[in-house]
């Protein structure tokens, strides 16, 4: 029998395994600009999906709307989002079907949700930024808008509908907005509002800003996981291979000195919350400032957080049926 030279070898085993990953099932699978989403978009960069068994192609789509509208149509096949929206998309008619949701920990002392005025309007405090009547920003019909109601009635006493409100698909574009000084007050997340405190423009100073009230401990709620239900059905394995290499990322991303994610993630975190940022163009202040949370494992969407939302949005007259929650959720795929 004739040998093969171990080169050869080695050259047939590479090409194959090419050939092989040409055959991975394809996920298609989109991220919203917000830090609990950054593990999957570091597991691509990685190569962990592929090491998995599942190619995964991630679609950058920043418009809360057009994200859903890709998910009903079929041309994503997954996607992060809040609870807000996995319940719209599952009342238009989207094959929903919520896995898991993603949460993370803030570095102590550090905010994860605030509500913000450039020091331009001289709105020192909530009180004068109400009697005002000038608008906040919020994303619409989201989780944001839920915890700015929240925020209104139970705290301060108030009618969400007394409170002049500028609403938003796309928090990157409130970001630019509010960065621009057009938008008096908004509900930001980090990493923008370290971004907008520390970035400098050319000839520029860094944005000044008032903070109105630390909503940390009010949100963000958890992101959610969602599949379309079709193809959870018709690519199970797929799905767990997915999972897979999502924990590994966790995993490893809080085992890593933040220096040296910083240094690999950089290009990977500006994809995300800025597209189209030159990283030449980032002061180090802005590097220096950003804080990386601890990412949670995968976790459960709980039932009481699903009807606090569900009856939020019936009252808003968002939905008119709120989904059962036995038939939107399914849990088995978190390792």
């Amino acid at each position: 029998m004739k040998r093969i030279p171990g080169v050869v070898l080695g050259l047939v085993m590479i090409l194959a395994m090419v050939a092989a990953g040409d055959d991975l099932p394809l996920l298609r699978f989109s991220l919203p600009p917000v830090l609990e989403a950054l593990p999957i978009a570091f597991a691509e960069a990685w190569g962990l999906f592929d090491a998995q068994g599942v190619n995964v192609e991630l679609v950058g789509v920043t418009d809360n709307q057009q994200r859903s509208a890709a998910l009903i149509t079929g041309n994503l096949d997954g996607l992060f989002e809040d609870v807000t929206r996995s319940i719209l998309d599952a009342t238009a008619g989207a094959d929903v079907l919520i896995t898991s949701t993603a949460t993370l920990r803030p570095q102590t002392e550090s905010l994860s949700l605030a509500l913000l005025s450039p020091v331009s309007f001289h709105h020192e405090t909530m009180e004068e930024m109400l009697d005002s009547g000038q608008a906040i920003g919020t994303i619409y019909r989201s989780d944001y808008e839920y915890v700015l109601d929240r925020y209104l009635e139970q705290e301060l006493g108030l009618d969400p509908a007394s409170v002049r409100t500028m609403y938003f698909n796309d928090m990157l574009q409130m970001a630019v907005w509010f960065g621009a000084q057009t938008l008096p007050a908004a509900m930001l997340p980090e990493p923008y509002i370290s971004y907008i405190e520390t970035y400098r423009p050319a000839n520029g100073q860094p944005l000044k800003l008032n903070q109105l009230s630390d909503l940390s401990e009010l949100g963000p709620l958890p992101t959610t996981l969602v599949f379309r239900s079709s193809y959870v059905e018709a690519n199970p394995d797929a799905v767990v291979a997915f999972y897979a290499a999502y924990v590994e990322a966790i995993e490893r991303m809080n085992s890593t000195p933040r220096d040296v994610l910083i240094d690999e993630g950089i290009d990977i975190a500006l994809g995300l919350f800025f597209q189209g940022a030159d990283r030449n163009s980032i002061n180090q202040e802005v590097i220096d400032a950003l804080q990386i949370p601890y990412f949670e494992l995968p976790g459960d969407l709980t039932s009481e957080l699903y009807a606090s939302v569900g009856e939020w949005m019936l009252s808003k007259y968002y939905i008119y049926d709120l989904p059962v929650y036995d038939g939107l959720v399914d849990f088995q795929y978190i390792p």
